[in-house]
């Protein structure tokens, strides 16, 4: 996973390097809260939230889940917020093998089919950003990559996410309706690892969000630079980003907030900042 510590007025927003497994303590879902508009924040029906929230985000989400993560916190000073990002494929495990979770945001629905079929939700997924996949390579382009077809070629070092996470099952269908047949010397757990890869050098091309392209360049992250070339044969892939609270959160009254703040204005301009496209 990747996390780092964050603070805020107080509240740290923990990072957890690995979930550990503990049981889920069974509370009753607290009354709803209102979503503002125009920069307006969302609001428990409470006077005030507080205690751990547990949020499992998909990893390309997990930068901009920080910010928000953070601007939500600022907001309820007694909220200790935890955030963790991984595979979400490797999340929804973690889940459905009771590790703490009141939030989960996977970057497939399917995934929260699983979780609702095992676990329950306590309300129907809301979707809160889209994401397209594009074809990136290193800084300089050193071998000369100009289209999709060329991830086909033998000689050079390609990168795609593992089949069973989200963007490598999404950049293998992409593929597959192109009727481009890639030879990927990296299966990678997550795209954040795969970037970082790409940035390094180590891949010649990949396949990757829109926005791991955009955040690349703004903060030179990963170590690099690397460069989108759009996707180059027909309609994008396209990921869909659905947060839904589990029926059994631990703190189900701040994790309702939180998802709709996800859907104000505020949010949705810190989510466009960072290339996603927000419904």
């Amino acid at each position: 996973m990747g996390d780092r510590r964050r603070g805020n007025r107080g509240a740290a927003v923990r990072l957890a390097a690995a979930l550990v497994l503990l049981p889920l303590a069974v509370m009753q879902l607290a009354t709803g809260c209102t979503s503002g508009r125009d920069g307006d924040t969302a609001r428990s029906s409470d006077d005030e939230l507080g205690g751990d929230l547990h949020v499992l985000v998909a990893a390309s989400l997990l930068p901009v889940a920080e910010v928000l993560a953070g601007e939500f916190e600022l907001l309820h000073p007694g909220l200790d917020l935890q955030i963790a990002g991984a595979g979400s494929s490797a999340l929804r495990e973690q889940v459905l093998a009771g590790a703490p979770a009141d939030v989960f945001v996977p970057a497939d629905p399917v995934h929260l089919d699983a979780v609702r079929d095992e676990v329950g939700l306590a309300h129907a997924p809301v979707v809160v950003a889209r994401n397209s996949l594009v074809l990136a390579v290193p800084a300089g382009n050193e071998a000369g990559v100009t289209s999709l077809a060329d991830l086909a070629r033998p000689e050079l070092l390609i990168g795609l996410c593992a089949p069973e996470v989200p963007c490598g099952a999404l950049a293998r269908k992409g593929l597959a309706r192109a009727e481009i047949e890639p030879v990927p010397d990296s299966d990678e757990p997550n795209v954040r690892v795969l970037t970082t890869k790409l940035a390094a050098g180590e891949l010649d091309a990949a396949v990757v969000y829109a926005t791991d392209t955009a955040s690349n360049r703004q903060s030179g992250s990963h170590g690099g630079a690397i460069v989108s070339l759009g996707w180059t044969a027909g309609t994008a892939p396209q990921a869909s980003y659905a947060a839904a609270v589990l029926s059994d959160a631990p703190n189900p009254a701040a994790a309702t907030a939180f998802v709709a703040f996800m859907r104000t204005d505020a949010a949705r301009r810190v989510l466009a900042d960072f290339g996603f496209v927000v419904p």
